[in-house]
């Protein structure tokens, strides 16, 4: 046990750490197709959308297939198919093929990301989950931290570089995960074999008659379309107004560092304060952010914006899915974390179109100010709903204990 988390959990999480410092395409596509392959804004803006739509695929049938024919087959399918897809994508120039790429890119990189969640609930106790997803979070948080600087070195010697390095970091990790799993088959762990035909249309209805869920589901979607404006409206908005490649590299870098630096010490406040008040105060605060960010003209106040948002965001993603896991029954994890991801890639899909479409026609001091007003109707949300999760929690940790 390390940190009270066993191993079976920190193998997995030392195979995320090295995913998420590879993992930088996304973040710098936008830059790539406007000024590699100089397409215009508004197509750039639809080629993008096309990962999102395919990740919408991923996550439906990686969290169903994680519960029915166990996490493990679902983590290694994607990885390969992502890594080749993402090598066919960095040698298409036309904006329809790419676009058909990026949608099958996306469709294989988020198949593991349900099963990724759903595992971390399987071998982890409820108690110590926060604790898990916040670590994990950790983990992504120093890869996009370092991701950024690494792409900047490989974009100054071809824009090729940075598709076949993240290609080969995939490859690389898939190979340790083969021999990692292979190890857990010879440990006892509560992972959840396959199940019985017909149990993925058992879950599929649970999931979609869940109400505190949906509605959970339905308030984090408001806050993925703000937050991904910050790999897609961002950029664009900063090109905008004169500045550079390397000024929005630094800004992803302020971010991941922040998330950091903070991330573990956090650890401790939130589990005294609770889920639902930690997403409460890190919506707000995320506002607030955003409501800065509505007025900054040059590179020092969009610093400051991102690192007030970035204080609110230590307390949105890790929380969030400890929340879906808590209310989550056990021989379903997989769909409600896959249905809770599909939330994530349909923000994904839909924000660089809403933020090109905004930044386009009004500006991007128009976007931010929208992105505050849609923050600030998430966090009041958050509070009012509060009572239903925590009775959905309760419950579902109820059934638990008397299966066992």
């Amino acid at each position: 046990m390390i940190f009270g988390l066993s191993l079976l959990y920190w193998g997995l999480w030392l195979a995320i750490l090295i995913l998420w410092m590879g993992r930088f395409v996304t973040s710098f596509l936008s830059i790539y197709l406007v000024s590699a392959l100089r397409l215009d804004e508004g197509v750039v803006g639809t080629v993008v959308a096309m990962y999102g739509f395919g990740a919408i695929i991923g996550c439906l049938f990686g969290g169903a297939l994680s519960d029915r024919f166990g996490r493990q087959s679902m983590i290694i399918i994607g990885e390969i198919g992502a890594a080749a897809a993402l090598l066919v994508v960095s040698v298409l120039v036309d904006p329809v093929a790419l676009g058909a790429a990026l949608f099958v890119y996306g469709a294989f990189a988020s198949l593991p990301s349900p099963a990724i969640a759903a595992y971390i609930a399987d071998v982890v106790p409820p108690k110590r989950q926060q604790r898990a997803y916040v670590l994990q979070s950790w983990a992504i948080n120093f890869g996009y931290a370092i991701g950024p600087i690494v792409a900047n070195q490989l974009i100054k010697i071809s824009y090729s570089l940075m598709f076949y390095v993240e290609a080969a970091v995939m490859i690389a990790v898939t190979i340790l995960l083969i021999v990692f799993f292979r190890e857990v088959r010879h440990l006892t762990t509560s992972a959840p074999a396959a199940r019985p035909e017909g149990a993925m249309s058992r879950n599929w209805q649970r999931v979609l008659t869940d109400t505190p869920f949906l509605g959970f589901s339905l308030l984090m979607f408001g806050y993925f379309l703000v937050y991904f404006q910050s790999t897609s409206g961002l950029p664009i908005a900063m090109t905008d107004l004169g500045l550079g490649l390397g000024d929005y590299s630094v800004l992803l870098t302020i971010n991941g560092g922040m998330l950091c630096l903070l991330q573990i010490p956090a650890m401790k406040l939130f589990a005294r304060m609770g889920n639902s008040r930690v997403l409460v105060m890190g919506l707000a605060v995320t506002a607030i952010g955003y409501a800065v960010q509505a007025v900054a003209h040059s590179w020092g106040g969009f610093a400051i914006a991102v690192m007030l948002w970035t204080l609110g965001e230590l307390g949105t993603f890790p929380i969030a899915t400890t929340t879906v896991a808590a209310m989550a029954p056990a021989t379903a994890r997989g769909t409600y974390q896959g249905v809770y991801n599909v939330v994530w890639s349909v923000s994904i899909a839909l924000a660089p179109l809403i933020g090109g479409w905004v930044i386009g026609g009004f500006g991007g001091r128009m976007l931010w100010i929208a992105c505050t007003v849609v923050l600030v109707g998430v966090t009041v949300g958050l509070r009012v709903t509060k009572g239903s999760r925590d009775a959905a929690m309760a419950a579902a940790m109820g059934a638990e204990d008397d299966s066992q």
